[in-house]
C-alpha cells in the first residue's frame, strides 16, 4: 500500500536537505523553484527556513571576542612560541636524524642483502636526498626575494 504521508514526508526530508543551498542561493534555478513552490505549501519547511536565517544572522552577529588582530598576531609571535617551536623543531629533526643514521648502519651493516641490492637502495635515497637538499635551497634562496612572505592573510 502507497501512504501518502510518506512520500510528503519523503519530500520534506528532501527539501529540508536543500534548504541551506536554498538560502545560500546556491541550487539551479529548476531546485530552487522546486523548493519556493514546496515553501508556499509546507509551513514546517517555511519555519525551518525561517530558523536558518534567524541562525545565520545570529553567527554573523557572533564575534571571537574584544581581542584585536594586533594583539593576536602579538601573543603567535610570542618569545616563548618561538622558543619552544624552535625547540620542538631542533628535537623532532635531531630524533629523525638518530633514527635515520641507526638505520642506515643497520642496512649496511646487515649480512642477508648482497652488495648490488645495498647499493640500489643507497642510490634511491641518496637521490631523493639530493633532490631535498636542491629544493631547501631553492626555496631558501627564494625567501630572500620573495615579494609575497609579509603579506597578511
Amino acid at each position: 500500500m502507497n501512504n501518502p504521508r510518506s512520500t510528503g514526508g519523503q519530500a520534506e526530508a528532501h527539501v529540508n536537505e536543500l534548504l541551506s543551498g536554498y538560502l545560500d542561493g546556491e541550487l539551479t534555478q529548476q531546485k530552487s523553484q522546486q523548493v519556493r513552490l514546496h515553501l508556499e505549501s509546507c509551513q514546517l519547511c517555511t519555519d525551518n527556513l525561517e530558523s536558518l536565517r534567524a541562525l545565520r544572522e545570529r553567527m554573523g552577529q557572533a564575534g571571537l571576542g574584544d581581542t584585536n588582530n594586533d594583539v593576536w598576531r602579538e601573543m603567535m609571535d610570542d618569545t616563548t612560541v618561538k622558543v619552544s617551536r624552535g625547540i620542538g623543531w631542533f628535537l623532532f629533526v635531531g630524533g629523525l636524524l638518530i633514527i635515520a643514521g641507526i638505520g642506515v648502519v643497520a642496512f649496511l651493516t646487515s649480512s642477508s642483502l648482497g652488495a648490488g641490492e645495498k647499493l640500489l637502495v643507497s642510490a634511491v635515497y641518496i637521490g631523493l636526498g639530493a633532490l631535498f637538499v636542491s629544493v631547501l635551497r631553492q626555496r631558501l634562496i627564494e625567501r630572500k626575494t620573495d615579494r609575497y612572505k609579509d603579506v597578511e592573510i
